[in-house]
């Protein structure tokens, strides 16, 4: 049963895979549908009421690069208080170099400029995708994997993932009220998290929880 669960399981993460590349592809190409997308959503965020326009500023600064150092470090120290070195590891590895380069190798190659139309906010660099999105998916999933290894209580589970779930998507929203972010750039980077985390989590099966034990030698 294990075993045809992971295949479905690969199958739609497959599925995703190609999904983002024919999203990226159409993104690079400016395709019509890339336009109404943005369109679509960004106009109604962009008249979001102020309070939440102004929450959102202060909510996406949690995803400045020095505040995600900062939040990945003290996690990780407290993992490893608890005794979970490798946690930590597959933490880590996660967010700061799968998040990291993988989002900045892929925004080096599309070079899609920033919205400028609306900025509540001001950053440099390209646009897709957005790292923001990627790094939050991979902090928040690699914290929900690793509390799906360690918590027996299903209920908490689920709660922890609705929450998860809902700061990935504030982040998101974040970036295109800030209006440093196309929509298609957050749901770009959402994608490409998905996709880096599921990865990891496969090649980390039955390994990503427990003391480093190094083989002796005889």
């Amino acid at each position: 049963m294990a075993s045809k669960r992971w295949r479905a399981q690969d199958t739609l993460m497959s599925g995703l895979l190609l999904l983002w590349f024919g999203w990226t592809i159409a993104v690079a190409q400016s395709a019509t549908i890339i336009r109404q997308f943005d369109q679509a959503i960004a106009i109604p965020l962009h008249h979001s009421p102020q309070w939440f326009q102004q929450a959102m500023v202060s909510y996406t600064q949690l995803g400045n690069p020095h505040m995600i150092t900062i939040i990945t470090t003290i996690i990780g120290m407290t993992l490893l208080l608890m005794r979970q070195p490798r946690a930590t590891l597959f933490f880590w590895i996660n967010v700061w170099v799968l998040g990291g380069y993988g989002n900045y190798f892929i925004k080096q190659i599309i070079q899609r400029p920033r919205p400028t139309a609306w900025r509540l906010v001001q950053i440099g660099g390209y646009s897709y995708p957005s790292g923001h999105s990627t790094t939050t998916t991979l902090l928040i999933g690699s914290l929900l994997v690793i509390a799906w290894d360690l918590l027996k209580q299903t209920p908490l589970k689920r709660s922890l993932l609705g929450l998860g779930t809902l700061m990935v998507l504030l982040m998101m929203i974040s970036r295109i009220i800030v209006g440093v972010h196309y929509p298609s750039d957050t749901f770009g980077g959402l994608m490409l998290g998905s996709c880096l985390l599921y990865l990891s989590t496969r090649l980390t099966a039955g390994h990503r929880t427990g003391p480093i034990r190094l083989k002796s030698r005889s």
